[in-house]
């Protein structure tokens, strides 16, 4: 052979090779988690969980990095800016991936443009719920009521961005009930609202208000998952109600636009593993009130543009400006 074909049918194979030893450098070093949420809340507990099992199937450390402030768009901007090498994961969610980008304007980032989506981890649900002395005990009553008696109902929300405001906003607008808003600062303040009487409705999560709903102290008129609670059976959903809005909140992970496909699936396959293990269900998911959704790369996007349609469409019928 002559030393020009030689070398050109090394120069192929080492061609063909280059991605499989590209893959195996991966990961060389610490894989950073980025949250744009506090200590303490449940995607942060989720998080936290899975730094062991990651750490053990990836064979490095991984680390939690919490980016707190500007509801999320510090974190957010500091995960979108980071290398497009698989060594910086996003802790994603309904707020800042959907929501800020629908209400906000000149946003430091893009969840289109700027990521990659890895993997739906799953939902948090939330419930219509409602102090006991009222006097309605679905959406039907409630609207009726509330119709007969014009801001007297009194509807806790905490925040214009809020799955409650929402929820608030297509009521009063689509069916026509003249609900009371009272603001609140954090999701637990509004419960403690409704449990005091101070308001006589919100929605919240689930997580939070299911000790007192199995207790008696608080009552549901509707939830919000896609399917009835085993512990209250005859709740219906918001979905049985004629009410079908992209509210329901979600936590998810991406990765920096332009990272390699085999990172993101190998992280994705990681993931799932993890959370499909039965002691890490009834450790961390069920603790806090996640119902798991895991699933590929494509449905998590496609899931994406539908929520992003959506809310922008929900958002222009209620009439609220972007900030």
């Amino acid at each position: 052979m002559n030393r020009n074909l030689c070398c050109c049918a090394i120069l192929a194979c080492a061609t063909v090779f280059l991605p499989v030893a590209h893959a195996q450098t991966w990961p060389a070093r610490t894989i950073r988690m980025i949250l744009p949420a506090a200590p303490g809340n449940p995607s942060d507990t989720l998080a936290r969980a899975l730094i062991a099992p990651l750490s053990q199937s990836l064979g490095v450390a991984v680390v939690l990095d919490n980016r707190i402030g500007a509801d999320g768009n510090i974190g957010m901007e500091a995960c979108a800016r980071a290398p497009a090498d698989g060594h910086t994961l996003c802790v994603t969610s309904s707020n800042n991936t959907v929501w800020n980008p629908v209400m906000r304007s000149n946003l430091p980032y893009d969840p289109l443009r700027d990521f990659v989506p890895v993997i739906h981890a799953g939902f948090f649900d939330g419930a219509l719920i409602a102090h006991p002395s009222l006097k309605a005990n679905n959406v039907k009553e409630l609207i009726r009521l509330t119709q007969a008696n014009p801001d007297k109902i009194n509807w806790g929300h905490f925040g214009v961005n809020s799955t409650g405001y929402m929820y608030l906003g297509y009521l009063k607008k689509s069916r026509k009930a003249p609900f009371y808003a009272i603001p609140y600062k954090t999701p637990p303040q509004a419960l403690q609202a409704v449990l005091s009487g101070e308001v006589q409705v919100e929605v919240n999560a689930l997580f939070l208000a299911d000790p007192h709903l199995k207790s008696g102290k608080i009552k549901a008129l509707a939830v919000g998952g896609d399917k009835r609670l085993d512990f209250l059976p005859g709740v219906p959903t918001f979905a049985e109600e004629g009410i079908k809005l992209p509210l329901r909140t979600w936590l998810g992970y991406h990765y920096q636009a332009g990272t390699p496909r085999a990172y993101v699936l190998r992280i994705n396959t990681e993931i799932r593993t993890a959370m499909a293990d039965p002691a890490f269900k009834e450790k961390i998911l069920d603790r806090i009130g996640l119902t798991s959704n895991t699933g590929s790369p494509e449905e998590f996007d496609s899931f994406i543009r539908d929520q992003i349609k959506a809310a922008t469409d929900l958002v222009k019928f209620l009439g609220i400006k972007s900030e």
